[in-house]
């Protein structure tokens, strides 16, 4: 069953939102990041905030978020690698 994740970058310069539908076992790409400028995006199940003095190039958020959400989407059995996870998003 899929589920919500919502990647965030904000900055002084503004924000940008990407959101997925997460599938199990699925490995992401830049391409299946959607992105949007400015507010939105409201509550999710998972929220990733990362805070930046600027903001990257869209094509460099892209594959950051992609990283965050194959990984948000492969969750480790192993605890600690899973606690890792949480700690440090990409």
């Amino acid at each position: 069953m899929p589920s919500l994740f919502v990647f965030a970058v904000i900055a002084p310069e503004g924000a940008l939102h990407a959101h997925f539908e997460l599938e199990p076992g699925r490995c992401y790409g830049p391409g299946d990041v959607q992105v949007e400028r400015g507010a939105g995006g409201g509550p999710a199940p998972h929220r990733l905030t990362v805070t930046a003095t600027c903001l990257p190039a869209e094509m460099d958020f892209r594959r950051m978020a992609a990283r965050a959400a194959t990984r948000s989407a492969n969750v480790p059995q192993d605890p600690l690698l899973q606690l890792l996870h949480l700690l440090i998003p990409f």
